[in-house]
């Protein structure tokens, strides 16, 4: 670093003008790896929201930067289209083509996308002028996997609240599942950094801290996805520094029986290591199983065009729903699954709203990156690149905004030259430069632009919770109509406003917006309220029809046959039969956790149905 940053602040080109501008970007680049501490308690889901509107923010405050550099004659613009920046265009330009505009299910989505589409193109024009700037990134980058590592320590020991109930550990998260794929994907960076002996001592040793400190997180997270990627990853990155790999092959060469048996007894073990993560939690890793199998049910149905951003929780719910009512699904698989609102496997995610044209130009995107790394040698983003994509095949990280910034930074130092000198560069015309960044520019301020608005009402949908969680309907509804207009594509809030206009008396309209809420959401939740609703407007066949497709859905839930018990029992829909086998079925079922309100409709099921009686030794211990 010392270099080039001497070539610019000494001597005869020492410029004033230049100096501004790079200390401006070291800036946004600074607070774009600080999203993930970018929290907002006065925002709804702030925890996610808060960092989304931020990195929106700093990708807008880079776009200032990068036009008050293009306005100045004395810090021209660097930059180079190449093969590798087709690729996002592309990506946009199929997205916007197959989304699903008349419904609109993610327009804050689009945004964001067009804020990560002009923050590529950025900094790949920053890294060609500052190429010393890639080192300083993977550092500072280092220095947050460390702040959360710490905060995460402080978490464990009780000197600092998570942000999840169910869990101690989460750092600046929701839950430990991220926070454990945040740390593991810089793992890579640090160890790099400490295993480059020509780099100075201090940086040396922060890369040996970040290692230390994540032996003591990382096991705590219980996350196997995320050891398994920060292990695999590292090793890579220890055996490409330390291995001779001509002088290996020589030897495996002369000893091919030991290799032979060194591979064999390699892959004992990972078996032996794999199974024992599979019993850790068994239930979580068939779920994921499951999950795996209706997502890829769900491709099927759309295999080219796919559902469009934003439709993968309906698409997947409809997919389960069938398989369940097929009679296909083994018992096991009806008790463990559920209705998630991700793939917890990004490329199946991507393939399911993006079909088969979108993951493949997303996957050739991504292995671009991964050869270029490999070629230039640049093993700490080569390793932390292979932790991502190890990690994205069990989790969602690209559901969150920070870990986009994340790969974007990645992506870009991946595939920049080693030098603005060295490497072919087209030749393209200055005024051509110029336009082409001030257009990305431009793009990254109108979507930052776009999302203010969003930021208010986050702010405004947070206060009317206030009254909805203390039942005071009548007062929250005016507040939640005057958002509806810009909140209407979180499935979330329509099903606030929809309780909102029922407990009100105005089914018709809480029902509209339950319909619209259940395209956008894969939770059988909407189907039991909206069944209640109909059930109060007296529309009874209707009112079973979406009881029973919520049980297709999660058939083990037992929620739903308890609302199908009282709507036998209406006098006007009276069935003696099928209200014997729902009662049957909340006596019967066995919860995944015993509780109080288990109990309660038990109770109400027994004064509905007193003739009913349990059958088995099993619901008389109950």
């Amino acid at each position: 670093i010392r270099g080039p940053a001497e070539k610019i602040v000494s001597g005869k080109n020492f410029d004033d003008m230049r100096l501004v501008n790079l200390f401006l970007y070291t800036l946004c680049g600074t607070l774009l790896l600080c999203t993930p501490f970018a929290i907002d308690r006065t925002l709804v889901n702030g925890i996610v929201m808060g960092k989304l509107f931020w990195a929106q923010g700093i990708i807008s405050l880079l776009a200032v930067a990068t036009i008050f550099a293009v306005l100045s004659r004395d810090d021209k613009p660097s930059f180079s289209f190449r093969r590798e920046d087709a690729l996002p265009l592309l990506i946009a330009g199929w997205n916007l083509a197959i989304y699903p505009w008349g419904l609109n299910p993610e327009p804050q989505r689009l945004l964001f996308g067009g804020g990560l589409l002009a923050l590529w193109f950025l900094l790949r024009s920053l890294l060609q002028r500052y190429p010393w700037l890639k080192g300083y990134l993977l550092f500072a980058l280092v220095l947050t996997g460390i702040a959360e590592a710490i905060e995460g320590i402080q978490q464990l020991e009780g000197y600092a609240y998570s942000n999840h109930s169910l869990f101690p550990l989460t750092g600046t998260f929701f839950n430990p599942g991220p926070y454990s794929g945040y740390l593991a994907i810089i793992l890579p960076i640090g160890l790099d950094l400490f295993l480059r002996k020509s780099l100075p001592t201090p940086i040396r040793y922060t890369g040996a801290a970040y290692a230390l400190l994540c032996l003591i997180v990382l096991p705590a997270g219980m996350s196997r996805s995320a050891w398994i990627a920060a292990c695999i990853a590292c090793a890579w990155v220890y055996l490409a520094h330390r291995l001779d790999w001509e002088r290996l092959n020589r030897w495996q060469k002369r000893h091919r029986f030991s290799t032979i048996l060194a591979l064999i007894v390699g892959c004992g073990l990972l078996g032996i290591g794999g199974y024992r993560l599979y019993s850790l939690k068994k239930d979580s890793a068939d779920g994921r199983v499951l999950l795996w199998k209706i997502t890829t049910r769900a491709i099927a149905e759309k295999p080219v065009q796919g559902t469009g951003l934003g439709g993968f929780p309906h698409a997947y719910a409809e997919a389960q729903a069938e398989y369940m009512a097929s009679g296909k699904a083994s018992e096991q698989e009806k008790r463990i699954a559920g209705c998630p609102e991700y793939a917890f496997n990004e490329y199946l995610h991507i393939g399911t709203e993006q079909g088969i044209i979108g993951l493949t130009l997303f996957i050739a995107w991504l292995g671009i990156w991964l050869y270029k790394s490999l070629r230039h040698r640049r093993y700490a983003c080569a390793g932390a690149l292979i932790a991502f994509y190890l990690f994205a095949f069990a989790s969602y990280p690209l559901r969150l905004p920070e870990f986009w910034i994340v790969l974007i930074i990645l992506g870009v130092i991946a595939t920049s030259e080693v030098s603005p000198i060295k490497g072919n560069f087209p030749k393209h015309p200055e005024g051509y430069k110029r336009l082409f960044l001030t257009a990305f520019a431009l793009l990254g301020i109108a979507c930052f632009l776009g999302q203010k608005a969003y930021y208010k009402a986050y702010q405004n949908w947070s206060r009317a919770r206030m009254y909805y969680n203390n039942k005071a309907y009548e007062s929250a509804l005016p507040e939640y109509q005057s958002l509806y207009p810009l909140l209407s594509h979180k499935p979330e809030f329509l099903f606030e406003i929809a309780q909102c206009l029922g407990q009100t008396g105005q089914y018709e309209r809480a029902n509209a917006c339950l319909i619209r809420a259940i395209k956008l959401s894969a939770d059988p939740m909407l189907y039991y309220v909206l069944a209640k609703n109909e059930q109060a407007l007296k529309q009874y066949p209707e009112a079973e029809e979406h009881l029973m497709h919520a049980i297709d859905i999660l058939p083990e839930r037992i929620y739903p046959y308890y609302l199908l018990a009282h709507l036998y029992a209406e006098p006007d829909f009276f069935h003696p039969e099928k209200l014997r086998e729902a009662s049957d079925s909340v006596l019967r079922k066995v919860p995944k956790i015993e509780s109080p309100a288990i109990r309660e409709m038990r109770e109400k099921v027994r004064k509905i149905c007193p003739d009913h009686a349990p059958t088995s030794s099993h619901n008389l211990l109950l």
